[in-house]
């Protein structure tokens, strides 16, 4: 069986980190952007200190309460796109869970890639498992059919052990199938 750990070499493959490079590379972006925004804060603090000639306490106040307006605004922004999908996610998992198994995840195009794969790949298993559940309850009643024939022909001691023979055989056959199958 192919181990997805592996490369091609046979050895083993490490992953350098859990966060894909897409998250990294928005993390780095959002601490960019607020060192950017306090070297904005930085200038206009100077630019204020020698045009209007605001007292130092003053200016340091401003400066650490724009620097936590400009930190703050970035967090939410930030959250907001990554906790947002995670929460219709949860909602649409428990419609899902409490009953509505045809319903299916959705995921906006703007989503992150990796929300977009997980929803691909949860979609996915929740379509295997209806086909599964369906052949199951298909086997299940054919089953329980063949098993009451099965009696009743055991019950009138119309006993043809070749043709009941035959019937069990099939019927663990389709029981194997299924197995092997799922």
């Amino acid at each position: 069986m192919y181990d997805k750990n592996k490369s091609e070499a046979g050895k083993p493959h490490r992953h350098k980190s859990f966060a894909a490079r897409e998250l990294q590379l928005s993390i780095a972006v959002l601490a960019v952007l607020a060192l950017l925004g306090g070297l904005v804060l930085q200038s206009l603090s100077k630019a204020l200190t020698s045009h209007f000639g605001f007292a130092t306490p003053v200016l340091g106040i401003l400066l650490i309460v724009g620097y936590i307006a400009i930190v703050v605004l970035l967090a939410l922004f930030f959250a907001h796109r990554l906790i947002g999908p995670f929460r219709r996610l949860e909602y649409e998992m428990k419609r899902i869970s409490g009953g509505e198994y045809g319903r299916r995840l959705t995921v906006r195009n703007k989503d992150d890639l990796h929300i977009r794969n997980f929803v691909e790949y949860a979609n996915t298993f929740l379509d295997d498992f209806e086909e599964m559940s369906k052949e199951y309850n298909n086997l299940s009643s054919l089953s329980m059919t063949e098993l009451k024939e099965i009696r009743a022909a055991l019950e009138d001691e119309n006993l043809d052990c070749a043709s009941i023979k035959e019937r069990i055989v099939s019927l663990e056959g389709k029981l194997h199938e299924f197995k092997e199958k799922w």
